[in-house]
């Protein structure tokens, strides 16, 4: 009777690494692919969506905003009145009781209202740099003219407001335009498609770990099956790069899961916003 030759302990374990790490890998391209996919039906959804939450903030308020200068026909100059929006009046509530705590990004909402109209936008944005100056804000006044001169993404736009109803802001939270705007977040579904869409933006910031993960796992396979061509000690070769592959890919994992599952502080949502506006990341560079 022949007896095979037992094989090492390292052997072994070399193998149950490299099927754990197949079973990672295939779990991890599962969840892209799905993500990928959910992700553009998720951004066609907030796209159609955007419109009705703008119309929202446009509401009629009968009210004039502001009253500015324009050209008639003959080239007289004539008054013209800048209609008032229910997102602006927010504003100006805000500002009279005295709050001022996140009141940039309330502005950049009153912006998105007044977007279909360039001369209204003007005269309301330098109306709010005004406002931002005398609550001691003037960094944030000078961000606010480029940041207004961008339209923002449904899903920026959407997180925004998300962010806004979340801090519990009281003109924002008590007021009547922002409890008709989270009863259609809740009928429209528009934080199950923010999710997803989070969740797509994930991966893509993980995109080098998916790299290396992918680059681990080919190496690793390739090395395992044919160490007998190599010299005896390459299945410590094998397992370090195993160990790499699976530290990755949980890493990526973990950071998907985590966009789902645990609430993110204020500072994460907020570092989040800004990274999705080109002013910001243009300074950044």
């Amino acid at each position: 009777m022949v007896t095979l030759p037992e094989q090492p302990m390292i052997f072994s374990l070399t193998v149950t690494a490299c099927y754990l790490m197949t079973l990672l890998f295939l779990f991890l391209i599962s969840i892209t692919v799905i993500t990928i996919y959910k992700n553009k039906k998720a951004t066609l959804e907030l796209s159609m969506l955007k419109p009705i939450f703008i119309k929202l903030l446009q509401g009629k308020t009968g009210e004039i905003a502001a009253i500015m200068k324009v050209s008639n026909p003959v080239g007289d100059l004539m008054d013209m009145d800048v209609p008032m929006h229910k997102i602006e009046k927010v504003r100006r509530e805000m500002v009279q009781s005295g709050e001022h705590e996140h009141l940039l990004w309330l502005s950049i909402l009153v912006c998105a209202a007044y977007q279909d109209d360039a001369g209204y936008k003007e005269e309301i944005v330098n109306l709010m740099k005004k406002d931002l100056k005398s609550l001691g804000l003037s960094e944030d006044a000078e961000k606010l003219t480029p940041l207004c001169k961008h339209t923002f993404s449904p899903y920026t736009f959407f997180k925004i407001i998300l962010f806004l109803l979340d801090k519990k802001i009281p003109h924002v939270s008590s007021g009547p335009l922002f409890k008709e705007i989270r009863k259609n977040f809740k009928n429209y579904n528009v934080t199950k498609a923010m999710v997803i869409t989070g969740k797509f933006k994930v991966i893509l910031g993980m995109t080098k770990f998916i790299v290396l993960a992918a680059t681990g796992f080919v190496i690793s396979w390739l090395l395992f099956c044919f160490n007998y061509l190599l010299p005896e000690g390459i299945l410590w070769l094998v397992l370090l790069n195993i160990t790499v592959t699976v530290v990755s890919t949980l890493f990526v994992l973990w950071n998907i899961m985590q966009k789902q599952v645990n609430p993110r502080s204020y500072e994460e949502i907020e570092a989040d916003i800004i990274s999705d506006i080109p002013y910001f990341r243009i300074r950044a560079t």
